[in-house]
């Protein structure tokens, strides 16, 4: 919508729908990702084929969620997102582009 002034209304997306997600902050919490991935999956919320392991000839070492697109790494401070399209990794950057902590306000 336009005025004498210039744009008067302007369109906004909203942030996305709220997600969980897992970040990865220390190799200790892999095996609490991995237990998550493994309920989401028992609880019909992804698919079967869907596991999450951990690699640890990486220093630190890696998690890799699968699916049927392929091996997806989640390396330290990454965010494994569980949302309305499944699980899939994201780096922190990309994470906090998109997403913000309702908690904090």
């Amino acid at each position: 919508m336009r005025g004498s002034k210039g744009t008067v209304a302007r369109y906004y997306l909203p942030w996305p729908t709220p997600v969980q997600a897992a970040h990865y902050t220390d190799p200790s919490t892999l095996p609490a990702i991995s237990q998550w991935v493994t309920a989401l999956r028992q609880q019909g919320k992804v698919a079967p084929e869907v596991t999450f392991g951990i690699d640890t000839t990486d220093h630190p070492p890696t998690g890799v969620l699968t699916d049927q697109t392929g091996a997806h790494p989640l390396r330290l401070s990454g965010f494994l997102v569980f949302g309305r399209q499944g699980l899939h990794v994201l780096d922190a950057h990309t994470f906090w582009l998109h997403y913000r902590d309702v908690s904090r306000g």
